[in-house]
């Protein structure tokens, strides 16, 4: 079946939901005909038309620090004509894609959506994020507990809109590679920022790059965003929401993301913690000992790989809860049984373990 008559499938029952759509727009990374990524369809047909439909998209995550890899299947796009649920179509895609998986080598499955939906699957949360509500007043406050009034007299920050020709780009690209974990090649870099129509700018100091803001095509939330000076993440902000003449956006970042919560964290109207993905391991050593790597790339308290993964082994759970229970705030609600803890005699501090990855890594 041609990718087209696909994608027309996917945007006609999403369309039904939610109004127009658009996958080729919506996600580019994954869609549009000039990045020649399409991810791997699985279909049901019945009397030679198109019924049901799950895409696969392959995603390596790199540990900058030592390349260290694993191989994500990013399950997306999934749907069921409405005339034609009920049928088990959605189960038995499901169980085409993991065994499609697992005979091509990937570590694990990720997905967003429904946590009830995609439980009885094997799915379990996994990774915290935190949310900030970052206000103008606030940001204000807070420039002017850090900087001087030298230094508030006029805009620190200007803003640029760019397109995939920007020669800003391959600067930007290896701000993004600053992160503790990638996603991305430097061809997937601005398609992935582009999806759900967000619009991206880049940050300019004078006319020296400085860093760029992916913000939703609402103008609700911040994205994602990098700046080569964590320091003034307060005033860049101010000076966003002061050119865009917004009063108010969300901001998510991961738990990995120290410097950027230090200063986000003192600047935000509130903040909270939420899961991040959904994830079912196919290579459950492999991942474990990725995101204990993980933690200790940007951790710098003493972590105890070889008790954790001990720890991985006694846990009386299933599997599928063990990345929950270690990654997830249900640590910390474990810990406060004492006795009765799973968790038992493992220092707080070591979880939870990380996992999270920006809006524009998912479809």
């Amino acid at each position: 079946m041609e990718n087209q008559e696909i994608l027309d499938f996917a945007n006609m029952v999403f369309s039904m939901e939610y109004g127009s759509i658009d996958f080729e727009q919506l996600y580019p990374k994954a869609y549009a005909r000039e990045c020649c990524h399409f991810p791997v369809h699985h279909t049901i047909e019945e009397g030679g038309k198109l019924k049901a439909l799950l895409d696969v998209y392959p995603v390596t995550l790199k540990l900058q620090k030592d390349n260290r890899s694993i191989r994500a299947a990013y399950i997306g796009t999934v749907c069921v004509h409405p005339k034609h649920r009920g049928k088990g179509y959605l189960t038995e895609l499901m169980q085409r894609a993991e065994q499609d998986a697992r005979e091509n080598g990937f570590d694990l499955l990720l997905l967003d959506g429904n946590r009830h939906r995609y439980r009885s699957y094997g799915f379990e949360q996994a990774g915290v994020k935190c949310n900030f509500s970052m206000r103008l007043s606030n940001l204000w406050h807070r420039c002017h507990e850090l900087y001087t009034e030298e230094e508030l007299c006029a805009p620190k920050y200007n803003f640029e809109e760019i397109d995939g020709e920007s020669a800003y780009i391959p600067y930007l690209f290896s701000l993004y590679q600053r992160r503790a974990v990638t996603a991305r090649t430097q061809e997937q870099f601005f398609p992935c920022l582009k999806s759900s129509l967000a619009a991206t700018y880049a940050v300019l100091e004078g006319e020296k790059t400085a860093g760029y803001i992916n913000l939703s095509a609402d103008g609700k939330n911040i994205l994602e965003f990098e700046l080569e000076e964590s320091a003034y993440i307060a005033r860049m902000l101010c000076d966003f929401l002061e050119g865009m003449e917004l009063d108010e956006v969300g901001l998510s970042v991961g738990i990995d993301e120290m410097q950027k919560i230090n200063q986000l964290e003192g600047a935000c109207a509130y903040y909270n913690l939420s899961t991040s993905h959904h994830m079912k391991l196919l290579r459950p050593e492999r991942v474990l000992e990725f995101l204990v790597s993980w933690r200790e790339a940007y951790d710098t308290r003493v972590i105890n790989a070889e008790e954790i993964k001990k720890l991985w082994n006694a846990l009386l759970v299933p599997d599928m809860e063990k990345i929950s229970l270690l990654t997830t705030p249900r640590c910390f609600w474990e810990i406060q049984k004492g006795e009765n803890s799973l968790l038992k005699g493992i220092p707080s501090e070591w979880l939870p373990l990380p996992f999270f990855l920006p809006d524009g890594d998912a479809f």
